[in-house]
């Protein structure tokens, strides 16, 4: 079975982190976490 990698833009994954954790994630948040390598990015 082959798993498919999907990759969110800053405004999904602000959206997905939002309804995951219960409260307010933005976009800013998420920028950060990339930008200082706290979450792994993957490019195709």
């Amino acid at each position: 079975m082959q798993q498919t990698k999907q990759q969110l833009t800053i405004k999904e994954a602000s959206v997905w982190a939002s309804d995951f954790l219960k409260r307010e994630i933005n976009e800013s948040n998420i920028s950060y976490l990339v930008q200082y390598g706290k979450v792994r990015t993957v490019f195709y």
